[in-house]
């Protein structure tokens, strides 16, 4: 499962592709999992399109042209992952709907990024989407509200990437109003103890940032209006700001080194009740105890912590070229 904010490239830097010349297209399989076989064909036909999109070739290609070869654990791993589900979902008899199908859909742009995966040719975005559909509708036949403890974590995981994608570590905030003297004493309030996200939510005039308790986000990259910009570069954390003026009307600011809990809260509980963390946790025990055999090729089967996965094969050189691989098999 992904955070708040979209994690561009889940796999960046270590897919790889270990298609070998002349090999059957079914037996021996890439890999079995609870007696299914799963194709090198099919397996290798989607590592060569994650290695030919181009928002991914130079993170995962070397410079002869050959691919980076431990990744491909990654995504066996992911395939893997998806037998169980749709064992699963097939015993469950659980029907994927039209909001599996939109969350399957978020899920496979959130892992390789929205503008990488909408360069992967139309079988592979359609394979993709569907399998992480079924996985939606799986996590949501099983999930349970998540606990407070679960939005907690999911909180401070987003914290952490926000903070890293920061470099200034100021996440401004701001409440727009039309006159200086109803800044000055939105200001006074907040000093006084009032919650600026309440006021903004109901005072500001800039109704985009209102619904977000005046949250702007990250001051890096913005195009700011040069005083507001002057005041949020240089006002001291946690600061409220005197009322400054701008051709938008009268601002008071605060800068802060985090985002407060409140104004991520509801996201976050929604997007677990959707995505719930116990449904996780019990597909996660499926997948290891699942009964999983891969091609020595590839990887191995390992549990760990409670976790299945696909490990690279032991002594694996770091590149490996690939073979051309056949005609793109139809989407289960």
């Amino acid at each position: 499962m992904r955070t708040l904010l979209r994690v561009s490239l889940a796999l960046a830097g270590v897919v790889a592709a270990t298609a070998v010349t002349g090999c059957s297209a079914v037996r021996p399989p890439a890999l079995t999992v609870n007696g299914s076989d799963v194709s090198r064909s099919s397996v290798d036909d989607e590592l060569q399109a994650i290695a030919d999109n181009p928002g991914l070739q130079d993170r995962i290609t070397s410079s002869d042209g050959t691919i980076k070869s431990d990744g491909s654990a990654i995504w066996l791993t992911q395939i893997a992952q998806q037998e169980v589900v749709d064992r699963e979902v097939q015993r469950r008899d659980i029907k994927v709907t039209a909001a599996d199908r939109r969350a399957g859909q978020a899920q496979a742009e959130d892992f390789f990024g929205p503008q990488v995966f909408a360069e992967f040719p139309q079988w592979f975005r359609d394979r993709a989407t569907a399998r992480y559909s079924r996985q939606q509708a799986l996590l949501r036949a099983t999930g349970t509200a998540p606990s407070d403890a679960d939005v907690r974590a999911a909180y401070d995981a987003a914290i952490t990437q926000l903070r890293a994608q920061c470099p200034s570590g100021r996440f401004v905030s701001h409440i727009l109003v039309p006159g200086q003297q109803l800044a000055a004493g939105l200001a006074a309030q907040v000093r006084a103890g009032a919650s600026f996200e309440q006021l903004a939510s109901q005072q500001s005039t800039d109704s985009t940032s209102a619904r977000d308790g005046g949250a702007l986000g990250c001051i890096d990259g913005q195009q700011l209006v040069p005083a507001f910009q002057q005041v949020a570069s240089t006002l001291p954390l946690n600061q409220v700001s005197a009322p400054v003026q701008t051709q938008f009307g009268w601002h008071i600011i605060v800068v802060r080194d985090t985002i407060p809990f409140e104004l991520l809260e509801s996201g976050l509980r929604l997007r677990l009740e959707q995505q719930s963390p116990a449904a996780q946790r019990a597909l996660d025990a499926l997948v290891a105890r699942a009964d999983v055999d891969v091609d020595p090729r590839y990887g191995r089967w390992r549990v760990r912590d409670g976790k299945g996965t696909v490990e690279p094969p032991p002594g694996a050189p770091r590149t490996m070229t690939t073979a051309p691989t056949t005609s793109p098999e139809p989407v289960p």
